[in-house]
């Protein structure tokens, strides 16, 4: 095992998707760009946290809990359809980031496009999976340091459901992103592990309808250092009143 004596900072994993990575489209062209770190969420989390606290991001967009690409996505022209199976990277990753204090899972909403559909429930259990295989890679080098964990529903799509004819099933696609914080949550409390609602601390408000906007980030990051401060009490002497600027009211 692998000896690691320096406690601070407390190292928190964010593992997610295009909404992790910072995924985002202009509204006046539709060209899709990548925000900084600083204005993504894990960026703003760090930046409220402060020092005591590193933050480090997985994150690739299409990425989805335990299924691989579909052929016929872009992406996997150049790449094999794996690199954006969640549960087939999370042991390698885990092991690369150890020692971890805290793993944050941000998945969900790719998997709702899959054809056939997959239920709320099975979606939330295969986050579920994501965080265990990221959990066996942070301890098995450091045994001793085992990492808490904390599933984060994304927000719900964003817009009214209505048919949009370039997305076949975005109403379906739509109404369960509605219905996968409940399952989450269900699934979390049996699994002894945390939950957090995205959307109870932001919609999204990006042009797609899918992603996340700067401001809807800043919300989500601010949210989400609160939440770790209330996981973490014991290892962290942070004032509240730390906290990123650049919100528009």
């Amino acid at each position: 095992m692998v000896d690691v004596p320096w406690a601070r900072p407390l190292r928190l994993l964010a593992y997610g998707d295009s909404n992790t990575w910072g995924f985002v489209t202009d509204a006046g062209t539709g060209s899709p760009s990548r925000l900084p770190d600083a204005e993504r969420w894990p960026g703003v989390m760090q930046a409220a946290l402060g020092s005591a606290v590193q933050v480090l991001v997985d994150a690739i967009p299409g990425r989805r809990t335990d299924r691989d690409a579909d052929a016929d996505m872009p992406i996997v022209y150049s790449i094999a359809p794996s690199a954006l199976n969640g549960l087939h990277s999370a042991e390698a990753v885990g092991l690369s980031q150890a020692p971890l204090d805290l793993v944050i899972v941000m998945l969900g909403t790719n998997d709702l496009a899959i054809v056939p559909p997959r239920s709320s429930q099975e979606v939330a259990q295969a986050c579920v999976r994501v965080a265990h295989g990221l959990v066996r890679g942070a301890r098995a080098f450091t045994p001793g340091r085992v990492p808490q964990v904390l599933l984060v529903c994304p927000p719900p799509l964003g817009g009214d459901g209505g048919i949009r004819p370039e997305m076949p099933g975005w109403p379906a696609i739509w109404q369960a992103s509605r219905e996968l914080a409940a399952a989450l949550d269900r699934v979390a409390r049996a699994e002894g592990l945390h939950a957090f609602d995205g959307g109870s601390a932001t919609p999204i408000s990006g042009p797609d309808r899918v992603h996340l906007d700067v401001d809807d980030h800043f919300r989500l990051g601010v949210a989400l250092a609160d939440r770790v401060r209330w996981l973490l009490p014991a290892h962290m002497a942070l004032s509240r009143d730390v906290a990123p600027k650049g919100l528009n009211p």
